[in-house]
């Protein structure tokens, strides 16, 4: 019994590893700002992500984990669906129409994420 724990262990272990994205995949040198309403929200681990339409393309925004949004300020409660967000950060070069957020801005204040 031990040895097939022991297995699925070292199975799901690697798998978790891959599962969380390395920040490298995002170009910091053509960072981008983008304004939109929230259309969709996961306000959840390991990032919140946020689905906007800014300049008519669909974007998905990648968040600091919900721990630091809370305590930076952003609370779920800020950025409900349908509210105008402007997020600055960088766009993903491996996933087309996503963006690693540094900051967002809702109602007028700036919340620092990183």
């Amino acid at each position: 019994m031990r040895s097939i724990a022991f297995a699925a262990l070292a199975f799901a272990l690697p798998a978790a590893a891959l599962a969380h994205h390395g920040w490298g995949s995002y170009d910091a040198q053509n960072p981008v700002t983008l304004t939109g309403a929230v259309k969709t929200l996961e306000f959840a681990n390991p990032h919140v992500h946020v689905d906007i339409t800014s300049g008519g393309k669909d974007w998905e925004l990648t968040f600091a984990p919900p721990s630091r949004m809370n305590s930076r300020g952003a609370v779920e409660a800020l950025i409900k669906v349908g509210a105008t967000v402007t997020a600055y950060g960088y766009p993903s070069r491996v996933k087309q129409g996503e963006m690693r957020a540094e900051w967002i801005e809702v109602a007028g204040k700036r919340y620092e994420l990183r």
